[in-house]
């Protein structure tokens, strides 16, 4: 049915008592309301659609490869990590540096003297990693352990001449490949797995660093190019 009562006839509305923001709601002007606004508008971490460059991201991995090294093992004694020692804790202060300013150099888009600074420092770590890599001798490395009671006196290791065969064999199923991946095991815990790690982030980061600045040097020689053509196309008209 209709409502048959005219307008004059509807009694008026009540109006509206305003909100207390000490209620449970948040008023427009509080600090909690203008928190809220700024996460609604906080962007991806580490991430900027307006960087185009990739080697930003890059250098970015390379740190999180250097920090994820330093908490891991750099030795057979896995009760003691990469960071607590003092060239693990060296690392894992790099580590986080290349993370922080490239973190911020993709927010702004360009790099820093801070970010390249971090960058020429994961010389540090590549050069300590290859040449410990260089002179690690696993069967000395193996007796050293067995008399530190880090393994057992049956554990047998892998070298570096039998080292990608057994690797290959051991990925392979079946009952022979049970020893060649117990070395296999042996030797990376020997070698220590931190710092496989914290060595192949300084060289990712490196070669890419190298990588940078050659391809930049090509660059500009093609804009060079373009610009005496241009130069020399406005002559002849």
């Amino acid at each position: 049915m209709s409502d048959t009562a005219t307008p004059g006839e509807l009694e008026p509305l009540a109006p509206l008592e305003p909100l207390d923001a000490g209620a449970g709601m948040a008023g427009p002007g509080s600090d909690e309301a203008t928190l809220m606004m700024l996460r609604s508008g906080l962007p991806a971490p580490a991430f900027n659609p307006n960087c185009r460059d990739k080697t930003f991201y890059k250098f970015l991995f390379a740190g999180v490869l250097m920090v994820v090294g330093c908490l891991m093992p750099f030795s057979a004694n896995l009760a003691v990590a990469g960071y607590q020692t003092i060239s693990g804790g060296i690392y894992l202060f790099i580590g986080i540096a290349m993370i922080w300013t490239w973190w911020g150099a993709i927010n702004v888009n360009r790099s820093t003297n801070a970010s390249l600074k971090w960058l020429l420092f994961c010389a540090i770590p590549l050069i300590a990693g290859i040449m410990g890599m260089a002179s690690f001798d696993p069967e000395a490395a193996l007796v050293a352990a067995k008399d530190a009671g880090h393994l057992p006196a049956s554990a047998i290791t892998s070298t570096w001449g039998t080292l990608f065969s057994d690797m290959f064999t051991a990925g392979r199923p079946g009952a022979g490949s049970i020893e060649p991946a117990a070395r296999v095991s042996t030797f990376w815990m020997l070698l220590g797995p931190g710092k496989f790690f914290v060595t192949l982030g300084a060289v990712y980061a490196e070669l890419n660093f190298i990588g940078g600045i050659f391809g930049g040097a090509k660059q500009n020689k093609q804009m060079k190019q373009q610009k005496q053509m241009a130069a020399s196309e406005r002559k002849r008209k």
